[in-house]
């Protein structure tokens, strides 16, 4: 998305890969027709019948899980954002009694690797 359309590229976790890579190309469909995507942008052009939010996702993850990305462009930082998907009460997992299964598939990769605690900060 970055070399195509200058927005940034796009990460998603925690949904199966066969959900997770349409909603990708969701993702580059929306920008082909309306706006970039922008940290903290609240979206609905993504998912189906639900909302989205973009976070950018800070430089000390790029290694970690966006090698492959680095190495094509050749620049760090890479421009990526990640994409959030809500519980099925419409809450994201930084939010109150956001569901378990929510907090614990999402990564928060918008806060320093340094600064996170628990699994995803020991990739």
């Amino acid at each position: 998305m970055w070399h195509t359309l200058r927005s940034p590229e796009v990460c998603i976790f925690g949904l199966d890969v066969d959900v997770m890579m349409p909603l990708v190309n969701d993702a580059g469909d929306a920008v082909r027709s309306g706006p970039p995507l922008l940290p903290d942008q609240r979206r609905s052009d993504i998912y189906d019948n639900c909302p989205a939010v973009i976070r950018p996702v800070h430089e000390s993850w790029c290694h970690d899980f966006f090698g492959a990305g680095l190495d094509f462009y050749q620049v760090s930082p890479l421009p990526m954002a990640q994409l959030f998907w809500p519980d099925r009460e419409g809450r994201f997992p930084w939010e109150d009694d956001a569901a378990d299964y929510c907090r614990e598939n999402q990564p928060l990769l918008w806060i320093p690797k340094s600064d996170t605690a628990g699994p995803w900060g020991t990739v």
